[in-house]
C-alpha cells in the first residue's frame, strides 16, 4: 500500500461521513433544532471555531464526523445534558415534533444516497452507461437461439427484476448450477414475453485447463482443471504465464488458435512461479465448457438512461447486499469475505491508486469507490441497532404509537446495550480486516 493510496482511503472514508453528518446538520437547521457542535474527525479537539453558538472544529483522529444537538444524549460523543439548558427549550432535541426529529434522523443516511445518485451519474455521464437492452447477438452462444433479439430489453431473469448490469450479477449469484433461465423481456413494440434458456455444454475441445485473472499485466492462475493438473511439473495455482510457444499469453486469440490446432502435442510455456522465471511443457486435454449466455447489453450516453441509471445502480446495490446476507446465513458465503472495516476500505482504495494504469482511471475508480460506500453507509445506520439512526427512527415511531415518550431508563439500557454491540462488532470487523491483510 502507498501513502498515498492510504490517504485516499481516508479521505473517501471522511468524506462520506462528513455527508452523513451534514445531512443531520442541514435538516436540523431547517427546523431551527439547537445545535452545539459540528466536528469532522473525532477524538480530542486540534482546531476549533465557534459561530452562531455552534462549535465547528477538527478532531485528531482521521474517521468519522458527528453533529451534537442540545438536549440528545449520546453514547458515541459522550454528550450528557448540559445543566444550563432550559428544559422547556424548544430548540431543543427531545422538545421538538416527532416528524422534525425523524426527518433530521433520515436525513443522514438520505444524503448518502444521494451522493450516490450523484457521483453515478456523473461517472455513467462522463463513461457512457450500460442498460439491459440487447446491443447484438454473438454465434455461439444460448440468446442466439432463443427469441430474444436485438433492441429488447431485459426485464426480469428467474424472478430477479433488472434494471442494471448489477442486477444481472445478482440472479447469477443466486442461481443454482445448471438452473434454466426464465427471462422476462420487453419487445420494441411495447410486448412483454417470457421464455426459459436451459444450459448446454460445448463440443470437447482441446484447452488449457486453467483459469487466470490479470493483475499488474501478469496473468495469474486462478485455478487449474483436474485433468490438466500434473503437479509441479504442470501448470499450477499461482503461476504467472508469460507465453505459450513464444507467444504473449496477452494475445488471447492467438493462444486459442494455438491451443485448438494443438492435436494433442505438448506445447512450451514460460511461466514465473514465485517471480521465478521456469520453462514447463504442458499438453492441451479435452474439455467441455458451458455455452455462454450471451446477453451482449447496450451502451449509451443518453441523459434519460444515465440519469435511470444513476439512480437504480444504488438500488441495485442495495439489493446485493440484502442477497450477499441472505447467502451468509445460509452459509454459502464465509463471513470474513462479505464484510469490510476501515483498514480493508483503505487498503482497497490503496490497492486503486497502486494499480490504476493512468490519472483518470484512479479518479474513476475512486468515485465507484466513493459510491458504493455511500450506499453501504447509509445502509448500515439505517439497521435498528443502538445507537444507530435506524433504532432513533423505530423509538420514534414506537412514541408516536403509545403517544408518549419512552423512560429515559428504558433509552439508556438500550443505548448501552446497543454501544457494546457495536464496539463488539466493530473488533470482530476490524479482526477480519487484518485476517484479509495478512492473508491468515
Amino acid at each position: 500500500m502507498t501513502v498515498l493510496g492510504i490517504l485516499a482511503g481516508i479521505l473517501i472514508l471522511g468524506l462520506i461521513m462528513v455527508i452523513h453528518e451534514l445531512g443531520h446538520f442541514l435538516a436540523g437547521r431547517l427546523f431551527k433544532f439547537k445545535i452545539t457542535q459540528f466536528s469532522i474527525f473525532m477524538g480530542p479537539v486540534l482546531f476549533e471555531r465557534e459561530k452562531n453558538g455552534i462549535r465547528y472544529n477538527i478532531k485528531a483522529f482521521p474517521i468519522g464526523a458527528s453533529v451534537s444537538f442540545a438536549g440528545e444524549e449520546s453514547e458515541i460523543e459522550g454528550e450528557e445534558n448540559d445543566p444550563e439548558l432550559d428544559p422547556d427549550d424548544p430548540g431543543l432535541f427531545n422538545n421538538k415534533p416527532r416528524w422534525q426529529r425523524a426527518i433530521v434522523i433520515a436525513m443522514g443516511p438520505l444524503l448518502n444516497f444521494v451522493t450516490a445518485f450523484l457521483v453515478f451519474s456523473i461517472l455513467f455521464t462522463a463513461q457512457g452507461t450500460i442498460t439491459p437492452v440487447i446491443g447484438r447477438e454473438d454465434p455461439g452462444t444460448l440468446i442466439v437461439e432463443s427469441d430474444i433479439g436485438v433492441g429488447d430489453r431485459i426485464l426480469a431473469m428467474n424472478g430477479t427484476r433488472i434494471h442494471t448490469t448489477l442486477d444481472i450479477s445478482i440472479a447469477e449469484m443466486v442461481r443454482k448450477d445448471d438452473a434454466p433461465w426464465t427471462i422476462s423481456y420487453r419487445k420494441p413494440s411495447g410486448e412483454i414475453k417470457e421464455t426459459t434458456i436451459h444450459p448446454r455444454k460445448s463440443k470437447p475441445r482441446p484447452m488449457l485447463g486453467i483459469s487466470y485473472y490479470e493483475e499488474d499485466g501478469r496473468y495469474v492462475i486462478q485455478e487449474v482443471n483436474q485433468a490438466a493438473d500434473h503437479g509441479i511439473d504442470g501448470f499450477q495455482k499461482g503461476d504467472a504465464v508469460l507465453s505459450i510457444e513464444g507467444i504473449p499469453f496477452s494475445e488471447g486469440a492467438r493462444i486459442t488458435e494455438l491451443v485448438s490446432a494443438s492435436d494433442g502435442k505438448t506445447l512450451t510455456a514460460e511461466i514465473e512461479r514465485g517471480r521465478v522465471p521456469m520453462t514447463i511443457k504442458v499438453k492441451p486435454v479435452m474439455l467441455e465448457i458451458d455455452i455462454p449466455l450471451g446477453l451482449i447489453l447496450t451502451q449509451t450516453r443518453n441523459a434519460k438512461d444515465v440519469l435511470s441509471q444513476g439512480f437504480h445502480y444504488p438500488v441495485s446495490v442495495l439489493r446485493s447486499t440484502f442477497r450477499a446476507l441472505g447467502m451468509v446465513f445460509a452459509g454459502r458465503i464465509a463471513v470474513k469475505d462479505s464484510v469490510a472495516g476501515p483498514i480493508a476500505i483503505v487498503s482497497i482504495a490503496a490497492d486503486t491508486v497502486k494499480q490504476g494504469k493512468s490519472f483518470a482511471e484512479i479518479v474513476v475508480n475512486l468515485a465507484t469507490l466513493l459510491g458504493l460506500l455511500s450506499v453501504a453507509v447509509g445502509f448500515t445506520n439505517l439497521l435498528p441497532i443502538p445507537p444507530l439512526d435506524g433504532n432513533q427512527l423505530i423509538l420514534i415511531g414506537i412514541e408516536a404509537i403509545r403517544r408518549k415518550p419512552l423512560s429515559k431508563k428504558f433509552k439508556s439500557v438500550t443505548g448501552a446495550v446497543g454501544l457494546v454491540f457495536i464496539l463488539l462488532l466493530g473488533l470482530v470487523v476490524i479482526m477480519l480486516d487484518l485476517m484479509r491483510l495478512f492473508g491468515w
